[in-house]
């Protein structure tokens, strides 16, 4: 090859190259499209094009399989799309299957990596490692938005989207704005503190995901992606509350290491402790769930609803959440103190018993 054809080879090389590396250029999440969100001070609902793609990829790829329990129309309406579409091109759709494989992570660690993103085709990272709930994602799922792409275009979501997105302005129409801001402020109020951040909280119906919720942190932005049977049409303060209590426990943790390790260890395998791969993400968790759970039957004031509050705590901890229970008791210890939950809390991980079957 002449010298002056391997030079131009040899930069085209190097600009392609660059081009696949190049940095992440950073700019404030945008959301273009009026009628697909709506706002009342800082609370917004949004019908959410990065979500759609990500779960529609998901499903696509092989995530959940089985269906189980209630389900939304519009996900069994999108898999027979995909379904047919998977028939035309089994290539493609054998390559996407074999990503999923090589990253199974699940569905809300890919639906906190695309928060990330623009917030439409094509997408594009605008948001930077550091504010990733999963830093590992930065590398493991760093060509995700050139697949979701090569999907979206592929399988033509723009068409498929505009299909379906009558069905999740109708599902946005039926969050409470006023209970929102209840539920909020109630938060703050049964934990003694002043409110500490200044989120605008994104809510996100998920049509595509059958059961799960998750929280996620861009910007100034708390989005809280929520499944058909995650949500309430309220505020989510499960996920919410992540935001303040698992600094909390990171602190707290070293000196309670060795008991709360035993009630992870114990409960390994079991439904609902599986997912979780460090005690202080375990213990978090539990102490949300029973956090959350006392802040519903204390703002809802009902029987009925305490009695279904009540089994649920018994639910969880009999099959994996085994620190519900003790923390839920334990929060009537705090509401008899007159400390803020941040000063009780290392009395409330005193007062915990050790781990018995």
């Amino acid at each position: 090859m002449p010298k002056d054809h391997l030079l131009l080879f040899s930069i085209l090389v190097l600009v392609s190259l660059g081009g696949c590396q190049r940095p992440i250029e950073i700019e404030p999440a945008s959301f273009r499209y009026e009628d697909e969100m709506i706002r009342e001070g800082d609370f917004i609902v949004l019908a959410d094009r990065r979500i759609f793609v990500t779960m529609a990829f998901l499903n696509a790829a092989g995530y959940d399989e089985q269906i189980e329990g209630t389900t939304h129309p519009v996900l069994l309406r999108v898999r027979n799309i995909l379904n047919a579409k998977a028939a035309a091109q089994p290539e493609k759709f054998r390559k996407w299957k074999a990503y999923y494989q090589r990253n199974k992570f699940g569905d809300h660690v890919y639906k906190n990596f695309a928060l990330s993103l623009s917030d439409d085709y094509p997408f594009r990272r605008i948001r930077p490692d550091s504010e990733l709930g999963y830093p590992f994602t930065a590398e493991r799922l760093k060509s995700l938005p050139l697949i979701l792409n090569d999907f979206w275009e592929t399988n033509d979501l723009d068409e498929i989207w505009n299909q379906v997105k009558p069905s999740y302005l109708e599902e946005m129409r039926k969050y409470d704005f006023a209970k929102m801001e209840r539920q909020l402020a109630f938060v703050w109020n049964y934990l003694r503190t002043e409110r500490k951040d200044q989120f605008v909280f994104v809510s996100i119906p998920s049509l595509l995901d059958p059961h799960s919720a998750m929280g996620a942190n861009y910007e100034n932005y708390w989005y809280m992606v929520e499944s058909l049977q995650a949500t309430s049409y309220g505020f989510s303060v499960h996920e919410y509350l992540h935001s303040i209590i698992n600094s909390m426990v990171e602190a707290c943790y070293k000196a309670h290491r060795e008991k709360l390790d035993a009630y992870l260890e114990a409960r390994r395998g079991t439904i609902f402790a599986e997912s979780y791969r460090t005690t202080p993400t375990y213990t978090s968790e539990c102490l949300v769930r029973a956090l959350s759970i006392r802040n519903h039957i204390l703002l809802e004031k009902d029987p009925l609803t305490t009695k279904r509050c009540e089994d649920q705590i018994r639910y969880l901890t009999d099959n994996g959440l085994s620190l519900v229970g003790p923390f839920y008791d334990l929060l009537l210890e705090f509401e008899q103190s007159e400390k803020s939950f941040e000063e009780f809390l290392p009395t409330m991980l005193d007062l915990l018993p050790q781990y018995s079957r």
